[in-house]
């Protein structure tokens, strides 16, 4: 490494050598303002309160996120142990571990489970639309500008669906571009209690403001349902096709994998 960035500790946490050094090489191409990454964690293991799903991936989060900043000067990483910071945790409405906030430029972006394999590409990506230009149509642009008032958008994504990524990258975007896209991303996958009481059958899932919508999104329907919910018109943008995938729970996908061909 030359003095133009930061020294590169290749087992510092879960990104191998040269995959850190590819994320080097991208930051360094779209980072152009400072962004504080923010990382609720407690130790994995610890006995879940009654009708709770327990914390299995906050430690590897928490790693992956202190590797993260240490590939850019502009990232900034604070740690929060939930057992010294409960009555800050209350009032932030932190209610899942591992939780991930991402700030910049007034703008967050909420991100609750480990985000890995598909899922880790577009949180790269709200980093760089926080810190950045965010690549969305002019006339995207505008209308988030101009929504009537701000929307709680939840998504439900899992890292073996080739959808969830697509619609956070997307939502990244508009939440990083407008303060009025408050988004929390759940990697529901690996809380399974939440989706059984939430009823989750497929994901990726998105609700505003109460009204929940399956699939994924083209960007042009996507602000126009977000322009129609903030002026309170019921009427749901009809498309054409709405791509799901089946829901399985973490535990669930791995026996899959594990199983030998031909068994199921």
């Amino acid at each position: 490494m030359t003095g133009d960035g930061p020294a590169i500790t290749p087992n510092a946490g879960p990104l191998g050598r040269a995959e850190a050094f590819a994320i080097v090489q991208w930051l360094s191409e779209r980072i152009t303002r400072r962004v504080g990454i923010e990382v609720w964690w407690q130790p994995d293991g610890l006995p879940a309160p009654a009708g709770q799903d327990g914390t299995v991936h906050a430690e590897i989060m928490l790693a992956a996120m202190k590797q993260l900043a240490s590939l850019h000067p502009a990232l900034s990483i604070t740690s929060y142990p939930l057992d010294q910071f409960v009555e800050r945790a209350r009032r932030e409405a932190i209610h899942l571990v591992p939780t991930t906030v991402l700030r910049g430029s007034g703008k967050a972006v909420r991100l609750s489970g480990l985000f890995s394999g598909q899922l880790f590409p577009p949180l790269l990506d709200a980093v760089a639309f926080i810190s950045g230009e965010v690549p969305l149509l002019p006339e995207t642009k505008d209308t988030l500008a101009r929504l009537q008032r701000p929307l709680d958008i939840e998504i439900l994504v899992a890292p073996y669906d080739p959808y969830s990524g697509h619609l956070l990258r997307l939502l990244g975007a508009f939440a990083a571009e407008s303060k009025d896209v408050r988004l929390t991303a759940i990697e529901i996958a690996e809380f399974p209690r939440l989706a059984s009481l939430k009823g989750i059958s497929e994901v990726p899932v998105m609700t505003v403001e109460g009204r929940r919508f399956p699939g994924t999104w083209e960007e042009q329907h996507l602000i126009e349902q977000l322009r129609r919910i903030a002026a309170n018109d019921p009427e749901p943008v009809v498309r054409e096709r709405v791509f799901v995938t089946e829901f399985v729970t973490e535990e669930q996908a791995r026996a899959a994998a594990d199983a030998p061909e031909g068994d199921g």
